[in-house]
Protein backbone atom coordinates (compact mmCIF):
# COMPACT_ATOMS: atom_id res chain seq x y z
CA UNK A 1 0.00 0.00 0.00
CA UNK A 2 1.48 3.30 -1.03
CA UNK A 3 0.64 6.75 0.25
CA UNK A 4 0.00 8.96 -2.76
CA UNK A 5 -0.83 11.99 -0.66
CA UNK A 6 -1.42 13.04 2.92
CA UNK A 7 -2.28 16.26 4.69
CA UNK A 8 -4.23 17.16 7.81
CA UNK A 9 -7.43 17.11 5.73
CA UNK A 10 -6.80 14.36 3.17
CA UNK A 11 -5.39 10.86 2.78
CA UNK A 12 -4.80 9.20 -0.59
CA UNK A 13 -3.69 5.54 -0.65
CA UNK A 14 -2.81 3.39 -3.65
CA UNK A 15 -4.00 -0.12 -2.78
CA UNK A 16 -1.85 -3.13 -3.71
CA UNK A 17 -2.85 -6.15 -5.73
CA UNK A 18 -3.25 -9.32 -3.72
CA UNK A 19 -4.32 -9.26 -0.10
CA UNK A 20 -6.61 -6.51 1.15
CA UNK A 21 -4.71 -4.12 3.46
CA UNK A 22 -7.75 -3.48 5.67
CA UNK A 23 -5.85 -3.13 8.96
CA UNK A 24 -3.50 -0.61 7.34
CA UNK A 25 -6.41 1.37 5.88
CA UNK A 26 -8.08 1.52 9.31
CA UNK A 27 -4.83 2.64 10.96
CA UNK A 28 -4.39 5.42 8.39
CA UNK A 29 -8.02 6.53 8.88
CA UNK A 30 -7.47 6.68 12.65
CA UNK A 31 -4.29 8.72 12.14
CA UNK A 32 -6.05 11.19 9.82
CA UNK A 33 -9.06 11.62 12.11
CA UNK A 34 -7.06 11.99 15.33
CA UNK A 35 -8.94 14.30 17.67
CA UNK A 36 -12.36 13.63 16.18
CA UNK A 37 -15.12 11.96 18.20
CA UNK A 38 -14.45 8.21 18.51
CA UNK A 39 -17.85 7.33 17.02
CA UNK A 40 -16.99 9.31 13.88
CA UNK A 41 -13.63 7.55 13.60
CA UNK A 42 -15.22 4.10 13.98
CA UNK A 43 -17.98 4.88 11.48
CA UNK A 44 -15.44 6.07 8.90
CA UNK A 45 -13.26 2.99 9.51
CA UNK A 46 -16.25 0.68 8.95
CA UNK A 47 -17.30 2.51 5.78
CA UNK A 48 -13.73 2.50 4.42
CA UNK A 49 -13.34 -1.20 5.24
CA UNK A 50 -16.57 -2.12 3.45
CA UNK A 51 -15.87 -0.03 0.35
CA UNK A 52 -12.29 -1.29 0.06
CA UNK A 53 -13.50 -4.88 0.54
CA UNK A 54 -16.03 -4.40 -2.24
CA UNK A 55 -13.32 -3.04 -4.55
CA UNK A 56 -11.31 -6.23 -3.98
CA UNK A 57 -14.23 -8.66 -4.18
CA UNK A 58 -16.11 -7.09 -7.08
CA UNK A 59 -13.60 -4.83 -8.82
CA UNK A 60 -10.23 -5.01 -10.50
CA UNK A 61 -6.99 -3.03 -10.18
CA UNK A 62 -6.04 -0.27 -10.02
CA UNK A 63 -7.55 0.41 -6.61
CA UNK A 64 -7.25 3.54 -4.52
CA UNK A 65 -8.86 4.96 -1.37
CA UNK A 66 -9.17 8.60 -0.41
CA UNK A 67 -10.39 9.97 2.92
CA UNK A 68 -11.27 13.67 2.95
CA UNK A 69 -12.13 15.80 5.95
CA UNK A 70 -14.72 18.32 4.73
CA UNK A 71 -15.39 20.51 7.78
CA UNK A 72 -17.40 23.06 5.78
CA UNK A 73 -19.91 20.28 5.02
CA UNK A 74 -19.48 18.58 8.43
CA UNK A 75 -18.64 15.26 6.79
CA UNK A 76 -15.76 12.89 6.21
CA UNK A 77 -15.87 11.55 2.66
CA UNK A 78 -14.59 8.08 1.79
CA UNK A 79 -13.86 7.45 -1.90
CA UNK A 80 -12.70 4.11 -3.30
CA UNK A 81 -11.70 3.62 -6.94
CA UNK A 82 -11.43 0.37 -8.85
CA UNK A 83 -10.82 -0.53 -12.47
CA UNK A 84 -14.26 -1.97 -13.19
CA UNK A 85 -16.36 0.93 -14.49
CA UNK A 86 -19.19 -1.26 -15.76
CA UNK A 87 -19.96 -2.97 -12.46
CA UNK A 88 -22.03 -0.85 -10.10
CA UNK A 89 -22.55 -1.22 -6.36
CA UNK A 90 -25.82 -2.89 -5.39
CA UNK A 91 -27.46 -2.67 -2.01
CA UNK A 92 -27.95 -6.20 -0.66
CA UNK A 93 -30.79 -7.44 1.48
CA UNK A 94 -30.58 -8.23 5.16
CA UNK A 95 -31.05 -11.91 5.82
CA UNK A 96 -29.94 -14.71 8.05
CA UNK A 97 -28.21 -16.72 5.35
CA UNK A 98 -24.93 -15.87 3.73
CA UNK A 99 -22.03 -13.77 4.92
CA UNK A 100 -21.80 -11.54 1.88
CA UNK A 101 -23.77 -8.63 0.47
CA UNK A 102 -24.16 -6.79 3.75
CA UNK A 103 -21.34 -4.29 3.32
CA UNK A 104 -23.36 -1.67 1.50
CA UNK A 105 -26.15 -2.09 4.06
CA UNK A 106 -23.63 -0.99 6.69
CA UNK A 107 -22.48 1.88 4.47
CA UNK A 108 -26.10 2.87 3.85
CA UNK A 109 -26.76 2.92 7.60
CA UNK A 110 -23.63 4.84 8.61
CA UNK A 111 -23.35 7.36 5.78
CA UNK A 112 -25.53 10.42 5.30
CA UNK A 113 -25.43 9.71 1.59
CA UNK A 114 -23.43 7.47 -0.74
CA UNK A 115 -23.19 6.79 -4.43
CA UNK A 116 -20.83 6.20 -7.31
CA UNK A 117 -19.27 7.93 -10.29
CA UNK A 118 -18.38 6.17 -13.50
CA UNK A 119 -15.39 7.17 -15.63
CA UNK A 120 -14.06 5.56 -18.82
CA UNK A 121 -11.44 3.42 -17.03
CA UNK A 122 -12.68 3.24 -13.44
CA UNK A 123 -15.49 3.88 -11.01
CA UNK A 124 -15.48 5.65 -7.68
CA UNK A 125 -17.80 4.58 -4.89
CA UNK A 126 -18.12 7.31 -2.26
CA UNK A 127 -19.83 7.86 1.08
CA UNK A 128 -20.21 10.93 3.30
CA UNK A 129 -20.13 10.22 7.04
CA UNK A 130 -21.27 12.94 9.45
CA UNK A 131 -18.40 14.43 11.44
CA UNK A 132 -20.78 15.91 14.03
CA UNK A 133 -21.72 13.98 17.18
Amino acid sequence: MGIAGRSSERLDLVLPEGNMPLANVRAEVRRLLLGMHENVVVDVMVVATELVSNAYHHGAPPRRVRILRLPEREVVRVEVDDGTPGRFPQLGRMGFLGRRQRGLLLVNGLAQVWGHYRYPDLKTVWADVSSVR
